[in-house]
């Protein structure tokens, strides 16, 4: 049962986004110093939506997290509700219905989420209300890190010392107390003075993907830092075992809070000191992550262009045919054929396939980064803007390493050195499950031709020296 509020309470809307759990979320605990009543708010945006396509795994995930979210409220006796619209035009109707003098949400990274959000506090600042933007979604924001000048890094390292000093000087560990308003605004109240439609959750998670929810989150983290943390140091590169957190999704969209992993993470350490360099490698991981948002607000333009502007110029010369056969996982190379497979069916990929396969793209067949980052966002199940873009443009050297265009991944050799054994290939490539190792990471070579199975569309060593010839042109260019 929704309980009621007084006449007299100060009243607020909670703006849920990519904060979908109710433990460690700042931007709830910040509507509960303001607001006594609140009403917890999902909208959903057509236009992402339509980008996304309902059916994508990673709508689909966030559906899943919606709905156990919906489910977490109703047990404090409030209720979700979750309509459609343009957000700067749904949340000041919601406000004039339920008389809420204040919204908070969790900030954002990406261009197109600030400038929607800058339209948000316009539309309710207009109205006479409040608007609480909060950063939840990582632990320091984009300004908090920066160099002795005061400008953003622009390099991981430096970015990572920096980051754990700021960490050192100034723990945010997560939260352990929910803090929630006192009092729930009722869903009907809210929408019988509006046009605004109530749409119901109803999932239906396609096989082979994650459940949603912050108690599977939680219990994700549990079982990762009790175990393979410990080896992660090792493992991580092995697509073949079980030895990663499996937690993107669900830091994605928020179902567990970046504090409680690192909080958590260094609990751990400090009570079982051998796992200090396996989950020291994980926390490194997770700044990573920090680094890669940052570098998307301080650097907007890489959601279209190079971040290194002059490898704007780089001519991709591959063809829509060989950007089918890697979509399909049908390269004749099996170790990247597996990735793009297991991509397919899970909604996820593996961290290690995911650099090989991205650096077959841009390198072994000279297709343009955009493309990959693309397929991906409407692949992936944790396609999150600023660590896909991050990783696509690492992997096509036109990003912030410091190892720029002559890192090309041999995609035989690192099948051999990270799935010796073939185990992985053979899980995602039926045709090769006959095949013993060493044959089935380059079948060509062996002399075998398994049925079903294409031979390699390119010639990966004249394929490295083209492709680093054109880097080379470019550099010499810009100079």
């Amino acid at each position: 049962m929704t309980r009621q509020f007084k006449s007299s309470m100060i009243r607020g809307l909670h703006w849920f986004r990519n904060d979908l759990r109710l433990h460690d979320n700042r931007a709830v605990g910040t509507l509960a110093d303001h607001a006594e009543a609140w009403l917890p708010v999902f909208v959903l945006d057509s236009q992402l939506i339509t980008r996304a396509g309902r059916q994508s795994p990673r709508v689909l995930f966030m559906l899943d997290c919606l709905a156990k979210l919906e489910k977490e409220v109703a047990s404090r006796g409030v209720e979700l509700l979750v309509t459609q619209g343009e957000p700067a035009k749904v949340l000041p109707k919601l406000m004039a219905a339920t008389g809420a003098s204040v919204v908070s949400w969790t900030s954002a990274s990406t261009p197109l989420a600030r400038r929607r959000d800058a339209a948000v506090r316009r539309a309710i600042e207009t109205c006479g209300g409040e608007a609480l933007e909060v950063l939840d979604h990582t632990v320091f924001g984009p300004g908090e890190i920066q160099t002795k000048t005061g400008g953003p890094y622009s390099v991981y390292t430096p970015y990572r010392n920096e980051w754990w000093r700021a960490w050192h000087r100034q723990p945010r560990v997560s939260a352990r107390r929910v803090q929630l308003p006192a009092s729930a605004i009722a869903v009907d109240q809210a929408l019988a003075k509006t046009r605004l439609k109530r749409i119901p959750l109803e999932t239906t998670m396609r096989p082979g993907l994650p459940a949603g929810g912050e108690r599977t989150a939680k219990r994700r983290l549990r079982t990762f830092l009790s175990g393979p943390a410990k080896r992660y140091h090792v493992d991580r590169d092995i697509p073949g075992i079980d030895g990663t957190s499996r937690l993107s999704p669900y830091l994605r969209f928020g179902a567990i809070s970046v504090r409680r992993c690192v909080s958590d993470g260094l609990a751990m350490i400090e009570e079982q000191p051998a796992t200090r360099e396996g989950i020291s490698k994980w926390l490194d991981e997770l700044v990573w992550r920090e680094f890669y948002h940052a570098v998307l607000v301080n650097s907007p333009h890489v959601m279209s262009g190079c971040y290194r502007p002059e490898y704007d110029q780089v001519h991709w010369t591959g063809t829509s045919k060989e950007f089918e056969a890697w979509c399909k996982g049908e390269t004749g190379y099996p170790f990247v054929d597996a990735g793009m497979r297991q991509l397919a069916t899970t909604g996820w990929m593996h961290n290690r396939v995911r650099m090989i396969v991205a650096s077959f793209l841009t390198k072994d067949l000279r297709i343009d980064w955009r493309a990959g980052e693309r397929f991906f966002m409407e692949s992936l199940v944790d396609g999150d803007p600023a660590s896909n873009n991050g990783g696509w443009q690492w992997s096509a050297s036109t990003g912030t390493d410091a190892q720029p265009y002559f890192r090309i991944f041999n995609p035989v050799t690192q099948g051999k050195k990270f799935d010796p054994d073939g185990l992985y290939i053979r899980k995602w490539i039926p045709e090769l499950r006959g095949l013993k190792s060493p044959v089935i990471h380059a079948p060509w070579e062996h002399g075998a031709d398994p049925k079903g199975y294409p031979q390699p569309i390119v010639d990966h060593a004249k394929q490295r020296v083209q492709s680093i010839e054109e880097f080379k042109r470019v550099r010499g260019t810009a100079v």
